[in-house]
């Protein structure tokens, strides 16, 4: 898959430096965020990145020593969060651009985020392809990062409506239903196909 819906977003450079030391280590990872609802639904800028990663502890040495030259990185944060399963954050020195990493779970849905991700060029410079979430699961996570917040997140849910709006037919929506279903955002998956007419 290829894309250049997100040609004016700044920092992509900095995200592909940090994904060049996953590859290396042959870390499983997808980026979600505003990247990816800006890769496939309507384009804003983004401040960080958000980047779901499976656990890597047995390279967790090799990953630090990889990115510390070049981003700020707390080892203890690291491994609290490979321990625990959740997320640490990465500031880029040269930019302050942040990166905030989360470690998946063994949840059925944590694996199928990795597994249904999908490689796009992000940008028409881009050095390679960059594995990003699916439509579908970006809409999920969106729903319920709103969710979350009491539905006050603006930006969340028009990045849901976004994406909903570009992908139309092409979205499983069966996926979609059964996952929505599955993570308690039901009534607010519904609520943004009827606003979109999707």
């Amino acid at each position: 898959m290829e894309t250049n819906r997100v040609d004016s977003m700044h920092h992509i450079d900095v995200v592909q430096r940090l994904i060049s030391v996953l590859d290396a280590l042959h870390i499983p990872y997808a980026i979600g965020g505003s990247v990816a609802s800006s890769a496939y639904g309507a384009m804003r800028f983004t401040e960080d990145a958000d980047i779901a990663v499976q656990g890597f502890s047995s390279v967790a040495n090799e990953f630090f020593d990889g990115i510390k030259a070049e981003f700020y990185v707390s080892e203890q944060a690291m491994r609290h969060a490979l321990a625990a399963h959740c997320s640490f954050n990465v500031i880029h020195f040269e930019t302050s651009f942040k990166i905030d990493i989360f470690v998946q779970g063994p949840g059925e849905f944590e694996r199928l985020l990795l597994a249904r991700s999908r490689r796009v060029k992000l940008t028409k410079t881009g050095l390679s392809d960059l594995r990003i979430v699916s439509p579908e699961d970006i809409i999920l996570l969106k729903l319920d990062w709103f969710r979350q917040t009491g539905g006050t997140s603006e930006r969340q849910w028009g990045d849901v409506l976004g994406v909903l709006g570009v992908q139309g037919k092409a979205l499983d929506h069966g996926y979609l239903a059964a996952w929505a279903k599955k993570l308690g955002v039901e009534e607010l998956l519904n609520r943004a196909i009827a606003e979109v007419g999707a």
